[in-house]
């Protein structure tokens, strides 16, 4: 519920903060704090995955691997969080893949 409604949120708030900050400002960090708690979900809470599921999103996050890069074209508040969006999705599959083939 909680990555629901700040993910929501941040569609409005990134909205109206690109108006006035251009699109898809860093200043803007929702995104990244309500998209990386999706993979969090399916993960154990120990340090090792933990850490790997981080740099994992980050990975994704920055090199928007096809179609993550199309959904940043999407307008305002939507582009800004669908493309994070995008990468915790990769991040989540590849995880769990990462932990079917290796005990972490």
């Amino acid at each position: 519920m909680v990555t629901i409604v700040l993910f929501f949120m941040g569609v409005k708030v990134s909205n109206d903060l690109t108006k006035s900050w251009g699109k898809d400002p860093h200043r803007i960090v929702i995104d990244e704090y309500a998209c990386l708690l999706i993979p969090l979900y399916f993960i154990p809470q120990r340090i090792l995955p933990l850490a790997i599921t981080f740099v994992l999103f980050r990975i994704f996050d920055i090199t928007k691997p096809w179609p993550v890069r199309k959904l940043e074209d999407l307008p305002g508040g939507w582009g800004v969080m669908l493309d994070d969006l995008g990468a915790a999705i990769y991040t989540t599959v590849v995880i769990l893949i990462i932990m079917a083939l290796v005990k972490l």
